[in-house]
């Protein structure tokens, strides 16, 4: 069983993450006012303490975005041959590819990954080698053209007020 590095994860810490990733050097006071007004009083002390178990519990990426650097973003999802070791054999091809973010799981497809590119043509010449595996039965791919994140989002909890 995995314990998680955080525990008690709260209104407090979903606000503390939103400010920091609008602004990762907002300083505690800052943070500590912004909470103040939205009825939470915490010195910045306590902020210090929760922003400490957050990084604990969190990941970094230093990621180019890719508008930045006119790249293009692939996402594929590939359907493994029926045979033995097909799907395992799929995954560690793919995840020893060039992209950032490769899963295996039960669905429809049996891995999907996400990368980037330079051209169309880097993008075409890397599904025709996932295609050309002999343990692939079928690559379907996108090539990003508009995305909408939602950051916020994600760091709230479903019980959470919106602005």
């Amino acid at each position: 069983m995995t314990t998680s590095k955080f525990e008690n994860w709260d209104e407090i810490d979903s606000e503390i993450l939103r400010l920091l990733a609008a602004d990762p050097r907002a300083p505690y006071s800052e943070i500590a006012d912004h909470l103040e007004a939205a009825g939470y009083e915490m010195s910045s002390e306590g902020i210090r303490y929760r922003v400490s178990k957050l990084l604990d519990a969190t990941t970094v990426f230093f990621l180019l975005d890719p508008e930045d650097v006119s790249w293009e973003i692939v996402r594929i999802a590939v359907k493994a041959v029926d045979e033995s070791e097909a799907k395992t054999k799929t995954f560690e091809k793919i995840a020893d590819m060039r992209f950032w973010h490769v899963t295996r799981g039960i669905g429809t497809y049996d891995v999907y990954a996400v990368g980037m590119a330079p051209t169309l043509a880097k993008v075409d010449e890397l599904v025709t080698t996932i295609e050309e595996y002999e343990f692939v039965e079928n690559v379907e791919h996108i090539v990003v053209t508009e995305r909408e994140s939602a950051m916020s989002d994600y760091y709230l909890s479903e019980d959470a007020p919106t602005d």
